[in-house]
């Protein structure tokens, strides 16, 4: 054990050096240090400092909120923490959850995430969405007295969705004010941190959240039973779609392709830290197959690598309004995760949309979504290969239809998952 512990140690010493010396060499030393206090003070929740314009820009979203309550007649107030700004076509799950309870007569404050107190966010203070306005974190942490002096009557709820320190320490208050307080484990938090990503993790912290949260759900089975030893009362409330984001339904290429190759794509993260690179390029190896790869984070050897086959087209980043014009060219969806602790415990968005766009889909490291209806999972190149022959010819023949796709499809909508989540908030 001493020697797994020594050597995680050093893999995380490694990867941490990389990424500073990467960050020194794109944006300087001075800018770099900044980044590193920020990231110590976003870990450990110190050095929350804002202006007397940030504290009055708080106080009028409160006051805004509060009379929106009142004139609207609103059920109440929901609190939501998130990673990310708002953006309204973006089908991520914890805008999608603002969307639901803004739709569903509730006011929602949208608290996004800031490495450090000075950061500043695009959308901050504003009306994003009806009955939504997003506020920066540290803004929010020092104004807390403000919002219970609203006394706001109603459900009120706060939504932790990933479980950084800062959030723990608003639990005493959120109590206090009689909100119910529920925790969203969205993903293997703790696995990520293995592999260099969310370096405000604690595993106390988590264990923590997930002890004092009134409720908490998950969007995998395997997550929930990674907690069963702190709770058994975990709901497993997987991932969704929207067809109003989403746009045309079943619209996968279904006759052959022009240059007589089997089309295949993914959209998503591309780091080499879950995504299984060689998976994909003995794929890319085989004429037969033509790739196409929509996404982020791909590493600069692989870009630099794709570029010498002539069946993969990487497009970058793609609007999300832009998706379906890609897949309307695709045979079969892929997602080619690693094998690890991470990749069988997540959910992917993307296989609720693959679904939705009619691609049967071939996927590795995930076993649980091998259970879904026009879904293969198979962990080996060879037989990950075969899946997607196999996928391709069933197509060509008419033999991909599959009558339980249509039942998985009406009850994982957005909508429906989050029906679950308030009904449960309301027993």
């Amino acid at each position: 054990m001493e020697y797994a512990a020594m050597m995680y140690k050093l893999k995380q010493l490694s990867i941490g050096a990389g990424k500073v010396y990467n960050s020194i060499r794109k944006t300087g030393v001075k800018n770099t240090l900044l980044t590193i206090k920020g990231r110590f003070d976003a870990k450990y929740s110190s050095n929350i400092k804002i202006s007397q314009e940030e504290t009055d820009s708080m106080n009028g979203v409160y006051k805004n909120l509060n009379d929106l309550i009142l004139d609207k007649k609103l059920k109440g107030l929901v609190v939501i923490t998130s990673a990310m700004e708002f953006e309204e076509v973006y089908n991520q799950r914890t805008i999608n959850l603002a969307k639901y309870y803004s739709e569903n007569d509730y006011a929602v404050l949208y608290v996004v995430w800031q490495w450090q107190s000075s950061e500043k966010l695009e959308k901050s203070y504003q009306n994003v969405y009806e009955n939504i306005y997003q506020v920066p974190l540290y803004p929010f942490i020092a104004t807390m007295p403000a919002l219970d002096a609203l006394k706001l009557k109603g459900e009120n709820s706060f939504f932790v969705t990933f479980p950084a320190k800062a959030f723990l320490n608003l639990f005493p208050t959120f109590h206090q004010m009689g909100y119910k307080v529920v925790y969203d484990i969205m993903d293997e938090w703790e696995e990520f941190y293995k592999v260099g990503h969310a370096p405000w993790y604690n595993k106390k912290i988590e264990e923590e959240i997930t002890k004092q949260a009134g409720l908490v759900f998950a969007v995998s089975k395997p997550l929930s039973e990674k907690f069963n030893y702190i709770r058994e009362d975990i709901y497993v409330v997987g991932n969704g779609f929207s067809e109003k984001l989403s746009g045309e339904k079943d619209i996968a290429l279904k006759t052959p392709a022009e240059d007589g190759r089997i089309h295949t794509g993914y959209f998503g993260h591309l780091t080499d830290s879950w995504l299984d690179w060689d998976i994909l390029i003995e794929m890319i190896k085989e004429d037969k197959f033509f790739i196409h790869l929509i996404g982020y984070g791909i590493p600069e050897r692989l870009e630099k690598e794709l570029k010498s086959y002539e069946n993969v087209r990487y497009y970058g980043k793609v609007h999300p309004s832009e998706l379906s014009a890609h897949v309307k060219k695709w045979h079969v969806g892929l997602i080619p995760f690693k094998k690890s602790a991470l990749s069988q415990a997540v959910d992917p968005i993307k296989i609720y949309e693959y679904l939705y766009f009619g691609l049967p889909t071939v996927s590795s490291g995930i076993p649980h979504i091998g259970t879904y209806p026009h879904v293969t999972h198979a962990d080996q190149s060879g037989e990950f290969k075969a899946a997607v022959e196999k996928a391709y010819q069933q197509l060509m023949t008419g033999e991909d239809k599959n009558a339980d796709l249509e039942a998985f499809l009406a009850k994982s909508t957005w909508e429906k998952r989050f029906e679950f989540i308030e009904d449960k908030l309301l027993d």
